[in-house]
């Protein structure tokens, strides 16, 4: 069984690439129309029903649905027509491009991933496979509602679907790449009746003709054609000799191997009750309740008491309780009200995060003065101080990283992590949406860091705690693992889906693929694994 950590998120997929601050004007201008026009909803709604409490009550959560399709769709509406006037300043286009603000085609790259974040954000509250299939047919992604979608982290831009296709969860549809000091940006094409399994990563430029299997697991190469009717697995994929029909067998696996579990062994034995393992954790449930009780609810009870003297000392009198023959007829002073409502509402919520932090970082300095975090290897069987402090310190954190990211603001990850301590992250990198430990990490300058697993703890027969220290302009690639206690250096690059050991050093400049990871030696094994030509980029 496996599980999914709740700061992250698969759906469609916006990188976290901030070409110029500037940005975040269009963003917050997305945000703040959205909310008004929910304001305005609201406020019909309100009007309509004044004085029926009864009705009000009853209608009362179809309202808050409807409510939250007016921000959906408004905030698609929204972030359509900024695209259209962005596309009429700069057409996108595919090619391969500097990665660099310099460079237009990056820098609008960034601009549409930045004005397409918002809806993207809203669809996760209530998951839907019809609102993924119309918001990518809004922003150009060629799919059908027959399509199984749902939990794929797919671009929204330069990806064609034919019908009922079905791709696993946590597989990357890339039709955008960082490698090096470069963007790849080519058109994916994937025809009818394709299978994809889970944790796959298509590459920009894939081809995939109908009716063809991609196994869990598998990468393929960049411009790679998948012929129809055939099966592909591994990295880089390969047409295996199998079957279609074979392998639906493989999907009936888990209660195969149940059968022969059971058959292998006397039913009576497996159902006596298994000896429990000694608890590996620490358990301090007072301790971690009044932690978490003090940093939840005095973050947000200024908020709340802010935000309860506005909509009852201004926002009720002045618009809900005016006197009205129409619901649409406000004043002067209400219509400023309502304008300036979607600001006092992000303010508090942004004040909310301060204090969360404020306090997470008082609460993570004292704990640290009573015990200086450390490195080293811990058993469970001897559990010391130092291994005490250690889960107090991860369960502290764990609610501001939470927080954060799954915030609709996950650029700030790197200003509250670098705040709080334990952790550095270098000028001009790049976060994304990723598995980040919250200690013992070091991330230099201008790096990119995908949607990958980055950890500074692992337990085998004990528990490793060792920091990982990521050098300047290094691109590490979504679905990558990388262990406690690596060291990777300068300029060095790692493809899609490849998995560091404990302790590994990665030399500078050097290109690194697969689980366990290996070195590309030459431009020759870089084609043939990737179909990526060094050459070529070096001309761009």
């Amino acid at each position: 069984m496996t599980s999914t950590p709740t700061s992250t998120r698969d759906g469609p997929y916006s990188t976290n690439t901030l070409a110029s601050n500037k940005f975040l004007i269009i963003y917050f201008l997305n945000i703040w129309i959205s909310f008004f026009l929910l304001l305005i909803e609201s406020l019909v709604f309100w009007k309509l029903i004044e004085g029926y409490i009864i009705i009000f009550l009853l209608i009362l959560p179809i309202e808050i649905l409807f409510g939250y399709y007016t921000i959906v769709f408004s905030s698609f509406l929204i972030s359509k027509l900024l695209i259209i006037l962005i596309n009429l300043i700069h057409k996108p286009k595919e090619g391969i491009f500097k990665r660099d603000k310099s460079d237009r085609d990056y820098y609008y790259w960034s601009l549409r991933a930045v004005v397409k974040k918002w809806p993207i954000w809203i669809l996760t509250f209530i998951p839907s496979s019809l609102l993924n299939n119309l918001f990518l047919t809004l922003f150009g992604v060629k799919t059908s509602l027959s399509n199984s979608i749902n939990h794929v982290n797919i671009d929204t831009e330069f990806i064609e679907l034919g019908s009922k296709i079905h791709i696993g969860k946590g597989t990357f549809i890339k039709s955008s790449m960082i490698f090096g000091n470069y963007l790849i940006i080519k058109r994916i094409i994937i025809e009818d009746n394709v299978h994809v399994g889970p944790h796959s990563y298509i590459s920009p430029g894939t081809i995939i003709k109908e009716n063809t299997i991609i196994n869990t697991l598998s990468v393929t190469k960049l411009n790679q054609l998948l012929n129809s009717n055939s099966v592909y697995s591994g990295y880089p994929v390969e047409r295996i000799n199998m079957n279609i029909e074979d392998t639906y067998r493989l999907n009936n696996i888990d209660q195969i191997f149940e059968e022969q579990i059971t058959h292998k062994h006397n039913p009576v034995e497996l159902s006596k009750p298994k000896k429990i393992p000694e608890n590996k954790f620490i358990k301090k449930i007072p301790t971690y309740i009044g932690m978490f009780v003090i940093v939840y609810f005095v973050s947000y009870i200024i908020v709340f008491f802010g935000l309860y003297l506005y909509f009852t000392e201004i926002f009720f009198p002045n618009v809900l309780a005016y006197p009205s023959s129409s619901p649409l007829i406000i004043t002067n002073i209400s219509m400023i009200i309502l304008v300036f409502t979607p600001v006092v509402i992000l303010g508090f919520h942004v004040l909310n995060i301060i204090f969360m932090v404020l306090i997470t970082k008082f609460l993570y300095y004292i704990i640290c003065r009573i015990n200086k975090p450390k490195e080293g290897i811990f058993h469970w069987s001897k559990k010391t101080i130092d291994y005490d402090f250690y889960f107090l310190r991860s369960f502290l954190l764990r609610y501001a990283k939470w927080k954060i990211q799954r915030s609709p603001y996950p650029w700030l990850i790197k200003s509250v992590f670098n705040f709080i301590g334990g952790c550095s992250i270098g000028k001009g990198t790049i976060i994304e949406d990723m598995y980040l430990s919250k200690e013992f990490i070091h991330i230099g300058e201008n790096a990119y860091i995908g949607k990958i697993l980055l950890t500074n703890q692992l337990w085998d027969t004990a528990l490793t705690v060792k920091g990982v220290k990521i050098e300047d302009n290094v691109v590490i690639n979504d679905g990558c693992c990388i262990a406690p206690g690596n060291i990777i250096e300068k300029g060095v690059s790692i493809l899609p889906f490849s998995i560091t050991s404990k302790y590994e050093h990665l030399k500078s400049n050097k290109i690194y693929y697969d689980a366990p990871i290996k070195e590309i030696k030459n431009k020759e094994e870089l084609i043939k694994i990737m179909n990526i030509n060094i050459e070529n980029y070096n001309k761009q």
